[in-house]
């Protein structure tokens, strides 16, 4: 099989994130970049959106989960992220890095990265399914 990458790179999210008082007062401003697999094999074909995964819906779906949600930890964020959209699109699988930056209590922009991979998922919800 064929994989096809969809790459959404510098996409501002806002959201609640952070472990000190001062970081859960407002929403911070994360950089996401993202690597989608999938098949589209049927798009290249048929050039049609419904046979793919519509990138702006997937921008929208992201930046909707940071309203929806406060974290502590970027690891936190970026996993439920990550399964959110496994789970919502027919990806085979996905790299997700959230970089954050906070004035005055980080010394540099610091990034999580996650990567899931639908085998794997299916694998390890079969187990607990048993």
């Amino acid at each position: 099989m064929s994989l096809t990458t969809i790459l959404i790179n510098n996409l501002r999210v806002d959201t609640v994130i952070g472990v000190y008082d001062v970081e859960k007062q407002a929403p911070q401003s994360l950089k996401l970049e993202l690597a989608l697999k999938l098949d589209a094999r049927r798009a290249a074909l048929s050039d049609a959106l419904v046979d793919t995964v519509d990138y702006d819906e997937v921008c929208r779906t992201i930046r909707d989960f940071g309203r929806r949600h406060r974290h502590e930890l970027l690891e936190r964020f970026t996993h439920e992220l990550g399964g959110e959209l496994m789970r919502r699109y027919p990806l085979k699988s996905l790299t997700l890095t959230a970089w954050k930056q906070v004035a005055g209590l980080l010394p540099a922009e610091i990034a999580v990265r996650v990567e899931l991979d639908r085998e794997a998922i299916d694998a390890a919800q079969d187990a607990f399914d048993d």
